[in-house]
């Protein structure tokens, strides 16, 4: 019961940080549904393949997936700012932002499985 409590309020404290780091600015900065994409459902996938083995496995492929599918996320989105980088510098910085975001979405994942993670491998 104390586990579960202790996850919970982890989950929470994540979910207050994340909504903190939001509120900095225009909310909707933080939203981008190709970045989200390109995290989310590679991560969901592998976590539906390593569920076929174990919930530990399943787990380090959330984990190990979100990261990597973060970090290609980030690649292609600066590939594809720099592929314009004769444009303004303004809308260089945008599109480094909005290539960023993967990076965020896939922390905040990692961030949330985490407990669960290690609650499982021991």
């Amino acid at each position: 019961m104390i586990k579960w409590l202790i996850h919970i309020s982890f989950v929470i404290a994540t979910v207050l940080v994340v909504n903190e780091v939001a509120s900095l600015g225009d909310p909707v900065q933080f939203i981008d549904l190709t970045s989200l994409l390109i995290v989310v459902v590679p991560t969901l996938f592998a976590t539906a393949v390593g569920y076929q083995k174990s919930r530990t496995t399943a787990l380090s492929c959330a984990l190990f997936t979100a990261i990597v599918s973060s970090i290609l996320g980030v690649v292609i989105g600066v590939i594809q700012t720099l592929g314009n980088a004769y444009s303004d510098s303004e809308a260089l910085f945008v599109g480094l932002s909005v290539a960023l975001l993967p990076l965020f979405y896939g922390l905040v994942i990692a961030l949330l499985v985490l407990p669960f993670h290690l609650s499982c491998k021991k």
